[in-house]
């Protein structure tokens, strides 16, 4: 799980837009604990690449922000 990411969220601004699959991993992951509202869009056709929209850190986001650890060193 990204820190960073969670990290950059938390700072704004938002609407924030994310394309990479790594970001777009970790962000289902957020959406699916609560932490983030976010929209996923599929860009038609077979190899469409999904883009994320993330709208809000809630506030159970900000509260998990306490108990997350930052990534190792060398880690995205």
């Amino acid at each position: 799980m990204s820190y960073q990411l969670l990290h950059q969220i938390a700072q704004g601004p938002l609407p924030m837009i994310f394309t990479r699959d790594e970001d777009i991993d970790a962000l289902r992951i957020f959406k699916d604990g609560g932490w983030i509202k976010a929209n996923f869009v599929k860009a038609p056709g077979r190899r469409g690449k999904t883009t994320a929209t993330v709208t809000e850190l809630t506030n159970v986001g900000r509260i998990a922000m306490q108990f997350v650890q930052p990534d190792p060193k060398g880690k995205p």
